[in-house]
């Protein structure tokens, strides 16, 4: 039987586009199978994707572990290990998915003991190369702030040559940008972004202007002069000369930032639940992990495994599923006997509490840029986050306590009906009227819920493997 291998190809930085790199890799891996009489049935690219940082679910990598888990392959084939593997999560990754792993210049049989010791090696010892060199570009990017130098990504910001010097056509949008969007009368940034590309401008990486690459504009400090150490956001002036000079006023950009920190704090206020019935409630059917929402390739919402990739599924039909089995408990006559009384413990309003905590949380936020402000106190800042940070403790603490049951409270409100079917649609209606946080209160409550893997080969969605049990005492 002809083997299926999956190739996979990865380069860290693709500058031009025009994937070079990559095509290389294609073609040596597809000398490899033609050798060994395999037969690729599936390519996978991951195109500027650093080895230093995580592949989400947005990857082709997370694509391949959902082949894998569908059974489109058995093997997965790559020009050399660090191409594929950078670091032994990556390996237990493919060894939970029960690959076999094969490399232009060797193979690596997961299966066995041997193969797995040396898969192990090779994989610290490229994890080991890599965090040397991240350790050598944060001491090089260290030294570049201190002397006043930008750390550049390899892209050359908006407004500048890549020697620094002003674009004059480009600082003049800039400074057209940062005066709308700080008017008394000011521009969304969509619209910003929409003028930006009406005038023919494409951002650093020759993309059309979208919402988030001109929020991140108005927010750049390096127009005001500023090099900003996001890790800390402390701010380090560019050196004088004719290099990296502002375009925007110092003053005018604070503006502008501070309005960006405004609309993020407006947003937090609304609160930070979860929006989602089952976002951190589902649990994944492998390795018991937390299920988070998120969506497929196909923008498709879905619930995932939120620590590896063993389990994705479809979040609409997941949701009926157990929106269904939670309304038949609350109707059912049964559902009181196994819920805590209304007397149970002390009443709050959690609404109330949640919406303290993201305002508090907000003014936080507020609060830390201002640490890098010499003209303000630091002892006064400081002692202002400190009272925040106790008083959002506080509430953390008070809402991790048992809360009265929410479930008792709703199917209470529908024990007086007498029909069956009438009581039913009560509890529906009921539930419809509840907030996405009072109906995961109650689904915690009632039930738990695990999602475990779809069967190879299998890709309908199969309701037999939505786990749903009621909550033991």
């Amino acid at each position: 039987m002809t083997s299926r291998v999956a190739a996979y190809m990865r380069i860290s930085q693709d500058r031009t586009g025009d994937g070079w790199a990559i095509d290389t890799q294609r073609r040596k891996i597809s000398d490899l199978a033609k050798l060994r009489g395999w037969r690729v049935v599936a390519e996978y690219e991951d195109s500027s994707v650093s080895a230093s940082k995580p592949r989400g679910a947005g990857t082709d990598w997370a694509r391949m572990l959902k082949g894998a888990d569908a059974g489109r392959f058995d093997i997965v084939v790559a020009v050399d290990i660090d191409r594929l593997l950078r670091s032994t999560k990556d390996l237990n990754t493919l060894i939970d998915h029960g690959l076999q792993v094969v490399t232009v210049d060797g193979e690596i049989d997961l299966s066995s003991a041997d193969g797995e010791f040396r898969g192990t090696m090779l994989a610290a010892i490229a994890r080991f190369e890599a965090r040397r060199k991240a350790e050598r570009t944060i001491r090089s990017n260290e030294r570049r702030r201190a002397e006043g130098m930008p750390v550049l990504s390899g892209w050359t910001p908006f407004g500048y040559t890549k020697d620094g010097a002003q674009i004059p056509e480009q600082a003049e949008a800039i400074q057209r940008a940062f005066s709308d969007f700080t008017a008394s009368r000011p521009k969304s940034i969509r619209g910003i972004a929409e003028d930006l590309n009406a005038k023919g401008f494409v951002t650093s990486r020759g993309r059309p202007w979208s919402t988030y690459a001109a929020r991140y504009l108005l927010n750049n400090s390096l127009y005001a002069g500023f090099i900003r150490y996001n890790a800390t956001g402390e701010l380090f002036p560019v050196a004088e000369g004719d290099q990296w000079q502002p375009i925007v006023p110092e003053a005018l950009w604070r503006r502008s930032a501070a309005k960006l920190r405004d609309n993020k704090a407006k947003v937090d206020r609304r609160g930070n639940q979860p929006r989602y019935l089952l976002s951190g409630v589902a649990r994944c059917g492998r390795c018991g992990a937390a299920m988070v929402a998120g969506q497929n390739e196909h923008r498709v919402p879905n619930y995932r495994c939120g620590q590896n990739f063993h389990v994705s599924r479809q979040r609409e039909p997941v949701d009926a599923m157990v929106a269904a089995t939670v309304q038949t408990m609350l109707a059912s006559r049964e559902v009181t006997d196994m819920l805590e009384p209304e007397g149970g413990s002390e009443q709050m309003d959690r609404q109330a509490m949640l919406s303290r905590s993201g305002e508090l949380r907000a003014r936080l936020d507020d609060l830390a840029p201002m640490l890098t402000d010499t003209t303000v106190s630091m002892d006064m800042i400081r002692s202002s986050m400190k009272e925040l940070e106790v008083e959002i403790t506080a509430i953390d603490e008070q809402l991790a306590e048992p809360s009265p049951s929410e479930a008792r409270r709703l199917a209470e409100r529908a024990a007086g009906v007498e029909d069956d079917q009438a009581r039913r649609e009560l509890v529906e209606r009921l539930w419809e009227a509840l907030s996405v946080e009072e109906q995961r209160i109650i689904v915690t409550e009632l039930v738990e819920v695990t999602i475990k893997p779809i069967q190879r080969g299998h890709v309908r969605f199969d309701p037999s493997l939505i786990v749903i049990e009621r909550r033991r005492a």
